[in-house]
């Protein structure tokens, strides 16, 4: 009988490796404790990126499964909620270009999902956007209220949502919690890696902690993928023909909340070579720009960016970052096991960095291995991850060369996009004759019919005419369930709190500091 998976070792701290370490000790050792060791090794002379901060509703999965409470890591993270992102300046369809991306999935009526009924609306004058004809986050997040009140349990709310978070005191939260729970914290640099007969990773050699032996490796090294790429020489694929935005800049500026309150969005706001990031969070704004330096020089992105920040934030020291965007081609290999940017990363506009560390910690959960590491559990693990970065990617390219900008030669790149990957290209000659479908959005994966109805409405690529086959229903049924949607809006902008009122009520009775 194969020996089961008794120690692992995780290279590399910040948000992925602590979550990995947390995450495997609750999937492991909860039951029955210390039945898998577990060794974290972090170099202090290496940083992490930390620039996420922002993230997906799934992240709520992520904390309840680990156990913790959702009031306590927020403020100690001072985090705050996401219902929803506000584009600005992306379509170049005229003087009001700002569109929506609430959380949330589509109604359906008679089988046929509420966004074909809008478009039948629309198409007939009705000027209402789709956002916020079909989903109240829009309205809610105009008013400033928060998707929860106080009485909601955690992780629980009248809104879908996510959240705004500090990276880099998510990662410090995670890793006192993980210490606490026995996950052994070795702050050491690898010198080299020792090899079996096999290929297989026998032990790291550390500079003063000597040798560190394990039976699975875990990859949250970063960029570098020291185990994955470096060491095991398994190979990179580039996403940069589809996107690209390279680079990135980040520079947080402090906020008065008590005056200007919180918002409870994620704003992406075009520039000239890219986009700009602004996340609230509870007494700071997170800010970035994510760029192309085939369009803009490094100097000339801050500047622009500069530009665009409030005076306050001339004197703030900014952050340069190159971004490795791509997937490595195996994360998964001999009895290694990449997460986070190791294994890959499509840039921020839709904030799946962090949603892919959860993706491949329960991948690796539904496919976890013995100590013969069958290959058939590698390869589901492989075909599910390429799958996703796949798709994903095929998302975000969506939201450039579906632009009519062309003032600028990044904007005028994107919008005569000369390598739209095929599977977009197809989906987007679907779209010209319907909307996206159920059975359709079965195979695009994560995201779903509201978050893709969003992107092609605010951007202008709609049908020019419904569906025929509404013409044979009774539509009354769907015109209520529009107004049921702006009577929801009314209510939970009528009693629900403000969302900085929310915020600062959770923090009662807990020390913010980690």
């Amino acid at each position: 009988m194969a020996e089961p998976i008794r120690r692992i070792v995780i290279v590399g701290g910040g948000t992925a490796g602590w979550s990995s370490a947390v995450f495997l000790d609750a999937a492991l050792n909860r039951v029955h404790p210390h039945t898998c060791h577990i060794t974290l090794i972090e170099s202090s002379d290496i940083g992490t990126i930390g620039v996420g901060e922002a993230t997906v509703p799934t992240i709520k999965n992520f904390f309840k499964f680990c156990d913790i409470d959702e009031r306590d890591w927020m403020v100690r993270c001072n985090a705050s909620f996401k219902i929803a992102i506000r584009f600005l300046n992306w379509s170049g369809l005229g003087r009001d270009d700002v569109f929506w991306h609430p959380f949330g999935q589509l109604t359906s009526v008679a089988g046929v999902q509420l966004s074909h009924y809008w478009l039948a609306h629309h198409l007939a004058g009705d000027p209402t956007s789709f956002a916020y004809a079909c989903s109240p986050a829009p309205a809610v997040c105009d008013a400033g209220k928060s998707p929860k009140l106080f009485s909601h349990a955690g992780y629980e709310g009248a809104l879908e949502y996510a959240y705004h978070l500090d990276a880099g005191l998510l990662a410090t939260y995670l890793k006192h919690l993980g210490k606490s729970r026995g996950v052994r914290h070795v702050v050491d640099n690898v010198t080299h890696v020792s090899l079996d007969d096999q290929g297989y990773i026998a032990r790291l050699h550390s500079s003063r902690h000597g040798e560190i032996e394990g039976d699975l490796f875990v990859d949250c090294s970063g960029f570098r993928g020291f185990l994955i790429n470096q060491t095991l020489g398994e190979p990179f694929i580039s996403y940069a023909d589809s996107l690209f935005c390279d680079s990135a800049i980040a520079i947080p500026v402090p906020t008065d909340d008590a005056q200007f309150g919180i918002n409870p969005f994620t704003s992406a706001t075009a520039l000239s070579a890219g986009w700009v990031w602004h996340t609230p969070l509870f007494g700071r704004s997170g800010n970035g720009y994510v760029y192309s330096s085939a369009f803009i020089t490094k100097d000339q992105a801050e500047q622009e960016f500069r530009a665009y920040l409030p005076p306050q934030a001339a004197t703030i020291e900014a952050r340069h970052i190159r971004m490795r965007v791509g997937r490595t081609r195996n994360p998964w290999t001999k009895n290694c096991v990449a997460i986070g940017l190791a294994g890959g990363f499509i840039e921020p506009l839709e904030s799946t960095g962090i949603w892919f560390i959860e993706l491949g910690l329960y991948n690796l959960l539904f496919n976890f291995p013995d100590r013969d590491f069958l290959p058939g559990l590698a390869n589901k693990y492989n075909g599910i991850m390429q799958k996703y970065y796949e798709q994903i990617r095929d998302f975000i390219v969506l939201h450039y060369c579906t632009t009519h900008r062309e003032d600028s030669p990044f904007w005028k790149t994107n919008k005569n996009h000369p390598a739209i990957p095929d599977s977009v290209q197809a989906n987007l000659e679907l779209w010209k004759a319907m909307m996206p479908n159920h059975e359709q959005l079965d195979e695009l994966g994560f995201f779903k019919g509201m978050s893709y109805s969003s992107i092609l409405s605010g951007m202008g690529h709609l049908p020019q005419r419904s569906l025929p086959i509404l013409r044979h229903f009774r539509n009354g049924e769907a015109d209520l369930a529009l107004a049921s949607i702006r009577q929801q809006a009314e209510t939970y902008i009528r009693n629900f709190p403000g969302h900085y009122q929310y915020l600062l009520g959770a923090r009662s009775g807990i020390d913010a500091s980690v």
